[in-house]
């Protein structure tokens, strides 16, 4: 597990690799790569305002134990994650994003959501 504690290197995540796991039978079937190929985004909506805020508490503790923290987009149950390393130089999806976006999508699964937006 990553922590403020111990520092972890990023490995930039190959684009074949990354195709791999948002194709429809992936592990990450609904994120979407940016056409820079730089972030992992994931929008959803939630199926009331205490499902959104539930799920983003649990995000940013996840975030906060890990050290690694994403770009949150919310509008009352519409939510909006990017993923992205900076310290990628370029920045760009790292292994910690990966692990970061499968871990929300479990977190996703414990919440009401109306279906994803794509």
């Amino acid at each position: 597990m990553y922590n403020k504690i111990i520092r972890c290197n990023a490995v930039r995540v190959a684009t074949s690799e990354l195709e791999a796991l948002v194709a429809t039978q992936g592990p990450l079937a609904r994120w979407q790569v940016t056409a820079d190929s730089k972030r992992l985004v994931r929008e959803c909506t939630f199926s009331n305002f205490e499902q959104t805020w539930g799920f983003l508490t649990a995000v940013s503790m996840r975030a906060h134990l890990w050290g690694h923290h994403p770009t949150i987009t919310t509008t009352y149950t519409d939510v909006k994650v990017e993923l992205s390393t900076h310290d990628l130089d370029p920045a760009g999806i790292s292994d910690i994003d990966v692990k970061m976006a499968k871990k929300i999508e479990t977190t996703i699964g414990q919440y009401t959501t109306k279906g994803s937006l794509h």
